[in-house]
């Protein structure tokens, strides 16, 4: 023991000489630091990713970032003022899973299997998850200031039908109280 104690000192005093080395030793321990730190977060994310897939919004939250979303455009269109608006969503988020496929072919019949690639980590199975669609927009109303203006509610309905890919049907502009 007193032989490492002996050791340690002869370092120490020699890195007190040379300053080089001490910020090359420093710079060395604080990557490595850093190294560990990174790859201990990268584990816990990557088992979050792979055992449950979540989109970023819930569909409530969806619904009201696109609501403000789309009010801040309505109102900042010529003659439409103040804007309150609602939208009504077709479903939830719809997550589209991985499958394996196998096809054959003989002369009396053909057979075909999909099967869904699972992921198996420690605590449970799920399926490997290729991507989440957003909710579809089913209609949208608005309230606005310039809602009795038909100019105005042509411009939103245009306007509204470009954004959501929604026919002008789906879309209704009123005059708010």
């Amino acid at each position: 023991m007193r032989k490492l104690t002996e050791e340690i000192e002869r370092v120490a005093d020699s890195l007190k000489k040379d300053r080089k080395k001490l910020a090359i030793l420093l710079a060395a321990l604080a990557g490595i630091i850093l190294i560990v730190i990174s790859s201990a977060g990268e584990e816990n994310a990557s088992e979050e990713d792979a055992t449950q897939p979540q989109s970023d919004f819930s569909e409530s939250e969806y619904t009201a970032m696109l609501e403000q979303r789309l009010e801040e455009t309505v109102a900042s269109l010529y003659g439409a003022g103040r804007a309150s608006v609602m939208v009504t969503l077709e479903c939830d988020y719809e997550t589209v899973y991985a499958r394996d496929g196998s096809y054959s072919k003989d002369e009396a019949s053909s057979d075909e299997k999909n099967e869904y690639i699972i992921i198996d980590s420690s605590e449970h199975e799920d399926g490997l998850v290729l991507k989440t669609v957003t909710p579809r927009v089913r209609g949208v109303a608005v309230l606005c200031e310039g809602g009795n203006d038909p100019y105005v509610c042509e411009q939103i309905t245009e306007m509204l039908s470009a954004l959501l890919d929604l026919g002008s049907s789906s879309i209704s502009v009123s005059k708010i109280q």
